[in-house]
């Protein structure tokens, strides 16, 4: 069974933090997929990369029980 995935835009509102603090939250964060986006074709060098996340469940899980126990992490 594939577990669901959240956008970083799904997790700020689920956790009520704001996108920058939710990114930096879980960018760092093992698991979490990372899809960079394909390069222009042409174009020697590209503007700010736009990096997409998707976060598991099971990541997501493991990030509010070491935020509700940071004595345990």
């Amino acid at each position: 069974m594939i577990e669901r995935h959240y956008t970083i835009n799904d997790l700020s509102e689920l956790l009520q933090t704001s996108l920058s603090k939710t990114r930096l939250m879980v960018k760092d964060e093992p698991g979490v997929l990372r899809i960079l986006p394909k390069p222009p074709v042409g174009r020697k060098r590209m503007p700010r990369e736009k990096i997409m996340y998707r976060i598991p469940q099971s990541v997501v899980e493991r990030i509010l029980r070491r935020s509700a126990n940071p004595a345990r992490a």
